[in-house]
């Protein structure tokens, strides 16, 4: 009957009792002690985690007779019952420590005769069912410490900034002598401080004659007591605390007997190294308002956070400081670009060494352009990333899928996503908003080489695989491309000591100037940055190359140089592994392909056997010319022809080059007399490159045609061409030449014929 009644209807002590959370960094450094729902500082601590002089303190002074009586002191009630009802000014008192707890338990008022008894039934029924080191434990843990501050755990840290565990003999006697009469021992006023270091004096003679007297002790009793308050109390890494306040339930869940203490990921040491050198790039641009920024610092080994910068001041209320900015859903600008290059690689689509074209296009009314305004025309692909091309990206994004590339997203952890088609090929640019959590995610999966990994920021939290992506094959090329860039060089005396880590990075700019991003990978890390208002103002000075990306290499440089300072130099990691089906090939440099014979500069590129795209470079190749004229030979023949090199690039390459005024050295026309009908059949087709094949034209006028700009290409720049619409004449022009038709509603084929019959066709729709 006992043990039921014991089991199952008396819960433990405190499991109605609201309890505050501490926060550490790696290192057992406090970040914060919240206060409990109830606001006061009350932190749960099991009685292991209590230095033993704590409690024996506490008894000696409380209670000297705990371990033996059943809840309660008959003496001493009787004396105190016989000094009351004498009228004694100050009766002795007689609350033992289990009736202590029963009056904070149960909340009962014990001034008055009734709730005294109530007190007593209440220990003594508490003292037959729970064990005394259940009760110590409780009272430990409820105990008030003047304000709000309630439990040895809250006032160890408090007073003393440490653990209930840490505490020594001298600070355990100190705070023994508060609880019982917390408002006239008030530690941190000078009348509280007089009354204690008395009350002290007292209970170290009882300690002495209980358990002997040390030097130490002596000599620590005769110092002053050097405390600290609620106001000392740290406040570090507000946004990251915040964070796991919020993960951990808030305030309102922290109640009855459960982990207090968080050992978060964070190095506070680490982070304020960031956070110094944040201010100071911060304040360098001030006077091109630029305010606020945000930083996190991941190790893509470990997926622990070990910085996090939520805005440059959370107390400034000017820049909305007190948001966090790594969670805040932004524009990621050309940030994700390298995902989409990753999923171009995997499937089959590119290498580093890909030629690609970065030419305008038109999709019905959006045009999309580059940054700079001004088109590459042909562009390897490493370059076309680096350089944030965005017709490139578009191209491969088109061709990946943009609904593929949506579900990839999603996987990669990117969340509250709206369809495919709210964005469209607008994803590739920063129309997807994504959060710097979430693009911290994305670069340590790419770091991992596709497989993704949760973050973590609680030390005792499990390595937890959530997905494998893309290929790692895929994932080393991109980092292969991104490892092209140039780095912003610093001028610390540092780096004139150690060679320069390799940096994988990305910058991003969100349209209208409202983002600058930049996101890369160094050593072990991933560190995300982001510049911009929270508000959403503009700023011309919102660039991710020219304001993010400064601040990046200035924080990684601080991140370098703390490292080395503790004696554990960053290393370059290299992710080529043995497992890796990735090969290297001698390709021909500037126009890519595997480098033919006539090639002038090669280099060495990385693919994916069997998957990459690999052919031989047919750019540069010896034709015959006559020796007389100049001009192409037929054939040839050595009395009258030579071998020489030229370029030879497809219509729309050539259209890129002319519009942009870049002269190539193309080959000189044929001689009179060759057969040119064997010659057209090897030429390619024209290209049309307006309208864009499958593109959607909207009618923008009350009328049901809309005009339509009609332009073709071909390698010959004076063939010209002849239009076709659903099969009937409509016009001739020039290569690159437009011309403007009014086109009815419908579906509609066009066909582009240049005058020696290479041609070609595509379908378009104008709606209403």
């Amino acid at each position: 009957m006992y043990l039921l009644v014991r089991l199952v209807f008396i819960p433990p002590i405190v499991s109605q009792t609201m309890f505050s959370h501490a926060y550490y960094d790696r290192d057992g450094q406090l970040m914060r002690l919240t206060l409990a729902a109830d606001d006061k500082y009350r932190l749960y601590t099991p009685l292991s985690n209590i230095a033993p002089d704590a409690s024996r303190a506490i008894i000696l002074y409380e209670d000297k007779y705990f371990y033996i009586h059943p809840g309660i002191n008959p003496i001493s009630l009787i004396r105190a019952a016989s000094g009351y009802f004498r009228g004694v000014p100050h009766p002795a008192g007689a609350s033992t420590i289990t009736m202590q707890v029963a009056r904070i338990r149960y909340n009962i008022n014990t001034k008055h005769p009734a709730g005294k008894l109530k007190q007593i039934a209440a220990a003594i029924y508490m003292d037959a069912f729970h064990s005394k080191r259940e009760i110590i434990e409780a009272y430990l843990n409820l105990a008030p410490y003047g304000g709000n501050i309630e439990g040895i755990g809250a006032a160890s840290l408090i007073f003393f900034h440490k653990r209930a565990n840490e505490l020594s003999t001298i600070e355990s006697i100190t705070l023994a002598t508060i609880p019982q009469n917390p408002s006239k021992r008030n530690i941190s006023t000078k009348t509280g401080h007089e009354n204690i270091m008395q009350m002290r004096a007292d209970l170290i003679r009882r300690w002495t004659k209980e358990y002997g007297m040390d030097d130490k002790l002596q000599t620590m009793a005769d110092m002053p007591i050097a405390v600290m308050g609620t106001r000392d109390l740290p406040f570090s890494a507000p946004h990251f605390v915040n964070r796991e306040i919020s993960n951990h339930g808030g305030r309102a869940t922290a109640i009855g007997p459960h982990v207090t203490e968080v050992i978060t990921t964070l190095d506070t040491a680490l982070q304020s190294e960031m956070t110094r050198t944040m201010n100071n790039q911060i304040a360098m641009r001030r006077d091109q308002g630029v305010q606020n920024a945000a930083a996190i610092l991941l190790n893509y080994k470990t997926m622990q956070v070990l910085g996090y910068i939520g805005s440059n001041n959370y107390f400034d209320q000017s820049i909305f400081g007190e948001n966090d900015g790594v969670r805040a859903r932004r524009s990621p600008g050309s940030t994700l670009k390298p995902l989409i290059y990753a999923a171009a690689a995997d499937a089959g689509l590119i290498h580093g060494m890909t030629l690609l074209k970065d030419a305008r296009v038109n999709f019905g009314v959006y045009a999309p352009e580059n940054a700079d305004s001004e088109f590459y025309g042909p562009v390897l692909a490493h370059s076309a990333l680096t350089h944030s091309r965005n017709i490139p990206a578009i191209n491969l994004l088109r061709q990946i899928g943009i609904k593929n590339f949506h579900t990839l997203l999603g996987r990669a952890g990117v969340d509250n996503l709206k369809s495919p088609q709210y964005y469209g090929v607008s994803v590739a640019l920063g129309g997807a908003e994504v959060s710097m959590w979430e693009l911290a995610d994305i670069y340590a999966t790419m770091a991992n080489l596709g497989r993704r990994r949760a973050i973590k920021t609680d030390m005792t939290a499990p390595d937890t695989d959530i997905d494998t992506l893309l290929s790692p094959e895929a994932y080393f090329l991109t980092l292969d491309m991104l490892g092209h860039q140039r780095d912003l060089t610093p001028t610390h005396q540092f780096e004139r000591r150690a060679p320069r880590l390799r940096h994988y990075w990305k910058t991003g700019t969100s349209s209208s100037y409202r983002d600058a991003w930049t996101a890369g990978i160094f050593g072990d890390f991933v560190l995300i940055v982001w510049v911009g208002n929270f508000d959403g103002r503009p700023n011309n000075a919102f660039s991710g190359a020219k304001t993010a990306a400064p601040i990046y290499f200035a924080i990684a440089d601080s991140i370098t140089q703390y490292y080395a300072r503790t004696g554990a130099p960053l290393q370059n990691n290299n992710f080529l592994r043995d497992d890796l089906n990735i090969s290297q090939i001698e390709m021909c440099d500037i126009v890519g392909g595997i480098a033919g014979t006539h090639c002038p500069h090669t280099r060495m590129a990385y693919f994916i056997p069997g998957k990459s795209p690999i052919e031989i470079s047919s750019v540069y190749r010896a034709v015959p010319i006559d020796n007389q004229t100049g001009r192409r030979a037929c054939n040839y023949d050595p009395a009258t022809t030579h071998m020489a090199v030229y370029e030879f690039w497809d219509s729309e390459y050539l259209d890129m080059f002319r519009r942009a005024g870049v002269t190539r050295n193309t080959p000189p026309s044929y001689m009179p007399g060759c057969d040119l009908g064997t010659i057209s059949n090897a030429r390619p087709s024209p290209i049309i490159t307006s309208p864009a094949d499958g593109s959607r034209i909207v009618i923008l006028s009350a009328t049901d045609t809309e005009p339509v700009s009609l332009r073709a290409i071909t390698d010959m720049g004076d063939a010209k061409i002849f239009w076709f619409l659903d099969g009937d004449v409509i016009g001739t022009s020039m290569p690159g030449e437009a011309i403007i038709r009014n086109i009815p509603i419908g579906r509609h084929t066009l066909r582009a014929i240049d005058e020696m019959g290479a041609a070609t066709d595509t379908q378009f729709t104008v709606i209403k």
